[in-house]
């Protein structure tokens, strides 16, 4: 069996985005690891990348597009380097199927998958929609907001298979998009191949003053007006014997001028560790209300061990962990607050430990789990 794989993110990289790409690349090569898989990536990923993990796989470098691409790409709706390579590869080789990594780039090739009777996958790692809408500067929006709506649209239209990362986004493309014929799965966000939680058996949580942290890259839109939102609108709910650390890629400087007001916040600009500044916390804050898709920065608080507060933007995929009362969600001021004090209470009462959040990722997020989610599609 012949594969070809596009990847739009860095399987190597550090983001939500690089994670679930990674994570589904070590998905299908599992599944299909009799078959010879031709991957699509990034020229310059391939620099710090480890190619030598995947067997069967074919790393094809794919160097960025001519600035001429480019400026005709409001009139070709072409928002990706793949196009030509790809044909070509299509009409070179015989492949039996085609994974996209992102419905941008299935929007544009799906049709040359099916005249050639090439079976495809595509991956919606969000409502590109909404993500780009909330996003982008209004002039990109001007010009490519249409392209990505219709992109996304005929990817969900005319590929064979949709894998999802959430129920509510599958919901969401039938909404906007009306039904499809093709068939959808919702693959769900989990954990690496062999990952390794920390170690938190017999850690409890402080019995002096509580620590929230906050995660993620600090440098996009959507992430930075959550921080805002949380400075200038929510703060003043926090309770003033609770300390609280922002952790994350490229904080602007307005934002690190700002936080110099609140005695009570650190800021930890690009960590080389993320995992042991929310290891060392006891409640993950996640206030960001713009964009959708799944929200894995979520992950790694709970696979610290630490129950969650979320704006319900950020709690999609998360409702087995809602439902088991490790993770509350909100949608103002007041719900907040209830959300907060509810959480403080678990935390501070020993109602819940560490090590069963953990015990309960261990569970809900497993490789093996994923994979045969993912084998049930009849390819």
């Amino acid at each position: 069996m012949n594969i070809l794989y596009i990847l739009k993110h860095n399987p190597w990289g550090i983001g939500g985005g690089c994670y679930a790409c990674r994570n589904y690349l070590e998905v299908f090569t599992d599944i299909f690891e009799e078959a010879t898989i031709d991957v699509c990536i990034c020229a310059e990923y391939l620099r710090c990348g480890r190619q030598n993990e995947y067997s069967n796989v074919n790393f094809i470098p794919v160097k960025e597009r001519t600035k001429m691409q480019k400026l005709l790409s409001p009139l070709t709706g072409e928002m990706h380097r793949f196009q030509s390579k790809a044909k070509q590869l299509l009409s070179m080789k015989n492949y039996d199927l085609c994974i996209f990594d992102h419905n941008c780039i299935a929007g544009t090739l799906v049709d040359t998958c099916k005249r050639d009777g090439v079976k495809t996958i595509v991956i919606n790692h969000n409502c590109e929609y909404e993500y780009f809408r909330d996003n982008s500067p209004r002039i990109h929006k001007m010009f490519f907001l249409p392209w990505v709506k219709r992109n996304e649209c005929h990817s969900y239209k005319q590929c064979d298979y949709n894998v999802f990362l959430t129920e509510e986004d599958k919901v969401l493309f039938t909404d906007m998009y009306g039904n499809s014929n093709t068939m959808p799965i919702v693959g769900g966000a989990f954990m690496r191949k062999g990952e390794c939680l920390p170690n938190v058996a017999g850690i409890p949580f402080s019995s002096g003053r509580l620590k929230i942290v906050i995660s993620g890259t600090m440098g996009n839109i959507q992430n930075l007006d959550g921080l805002y939102y949380f400075l200038d609108e929510l703060y003043d709910m926090i309770p003033e014997n609770i300390d609280i650390v922002m952790a994350g890629k490229n904080p602007p400087a307005e934002l690190m001028e700002k936080v110099k007001s609140y005695a009570n916040i650190t800021i930890i600009p690009n960590p080389k560790d993320i995992m042991s500044i929310v290891g060392n916390s006891d409640i993950f804050l996640c206030p960001t209300r713009l964009g959708g898709g799944m929200k894995l920065r979520l992950m790694d608080g709970l696979k610290c061990g630490l129950p969650v507060v979320t704006h319900e933007v950020s709690a999609r995929g998360y409702s087995n962990f809602f439902r088991m009362g490790y993770l509350e969600s909100f949608s103002n001021r007041d719900e907040f607050k209830t959300a907060l004090l509810k959480t403080i209470k678990k935390v501070s009462g020993h109602i819940v430990t560490k090590l069963e959040i953990q015990q309960k990722v261990s569970e809900e997020l497993d490789f093996n789990m994923a994979v045969n989610r993912l084998t049930a599609i009849k390819y």
